[in-house]
C-alpha cells in the first residue's frame, strides 16, 4: 500500500510540473537543430515529456514534447545522438 501511495504522489508531482511548464512561441523559435536537450531545456525553461525513445544502428533518437500556454498548444522535438535535429509546434502564442 506504501509503494502505491509513493507512485501515487510522484506521478501527482511529475503532472504539477508538467502543467506548470508552459512554452512560447518566441522559446520555440530560438530552438536550432543542433542543440544539446540541456541547451533546449535552458531555453524552455523547464524539462519536456519524453514521448519515444529507440536506439537503431547505432543512433539514439528520443523524442521530447512541451505544453503551451493555450489551449492544446505544444512543441515536439526530435535528439539523435544528443543533437536536435527537427521541432515541431501547434498553436504556440
Amino acid at each position: 500500500m506504501l509503494r502505491i501511495f509513493a507512485a501515487w504522489i510522484c506521478l501527482m508531482s511529475t503532472a504539477a510540473n508538467a502543467a506548470t511548464c508552459e512554452v512560447s512561441k518566441a522559446q520555440y523559435d530560438q530552438l536550432k537543430n543542433g542543440m544539446t536537450l540541456a541547451e533546449a531545456v535552458r531555453v524552455l525553461g523547464c524539462e519536456g515529456e519524453e514521448m519515444s525513445s529507440s536506439e537503431i544502428a547505432g543512433i539514439s533518437t528520443v523524442m521530447f514534447m512541451w505544453w503551451g500556454a493555450s489551449f492544446g498548444g505544444n512543441m515536439n522535438a526530435m535528439f539523435q545522438n544528443g543533437k536536435m535535429v527537427t521541432k515541431a509546434q501547434f498553436g504556440l502564442k
